[in-house]
């Protein structure tokens, strides 16, 4: 049978561990210079950061958008601009509007529908979460809706058509003794 070594004796052990830890001290304080170093330049570059983020001036969204020419709508069509969330419309008569897709009293999009049937007639802008529905000037028609949608102004640069973003009207009361105008 084999016998378990002897363990060395403490002192021995004592010298080996104190000649361990003259080898590696250097190593430990570089350790402990960097553990510091790296948040502090981190910090550094942070503040670099935000200062820089001062220094540069906001984003500011376009306040005109063109929208094309009169001649790119077709009647009765209209045309959306997700981005702005705007629908362009050429009335019959020849009107041109922008049509805030927002629906006054829900606040939730307000799409085209072509084939929308409501008073006999096809076309309308259909409410997505009330059900309120809006003719082609954005004018209201079905309930539960009690003003019109709201519009932008449209700018006719000869025939080129401009949406000026920071002029929102709200839109017409409700009147049901006018006809709606939808396309033909």
């Amino acid at each position: 049978m084999r016998r378990a070594a002897a363990s060395p004796p403490r002192r021995v052990h004592e010298m080996t561990a104190g000649q361990i830890g003259r080898v590696f001290r250097p190593w430990m304080r570089w350790l402990w210079a960097a553990g510091l170093l790296i948040p502090l330049m981190m910090g550094a570059f942070l503040l670099a950061l935000v200062a820089m983020s001062f220094t540069k001036d906001a984003y500011v969204p376009p306040q005109l958008v063109t929208a094309g020419t009169v001649e790119e709508y077709e009647r009765g069509a209209p045309i959306y601009f997700e981005a702005e969330r705007v629908w362009v419309v050429r009335t019959p008569d020849d009107m041109m509007l922008a049509l805030y897709d927002v629906d006054p009293g829900s606040n939730c999009s307000v799409p085209w529908r072509p084939r929308q049937e409501h008073l006999g007639r096809s076309g309308w802008f259909l409410d997505a979460c009330r059900g309120s529905l809006y003719d082609l000037e954005g004018r209201c028609f079905g309930d539960p809706c009690e003003t019109g949608l709201s519009r932008f102004e449209v700018i006719l640069n000869g025939s080129t058509v401009v949406v000026n973003l920071t002029d929102l009207r709200a839109g017409p009361a409700r009147d049901d003794e006018r006809d709606p105008v939808n396309p033909e």
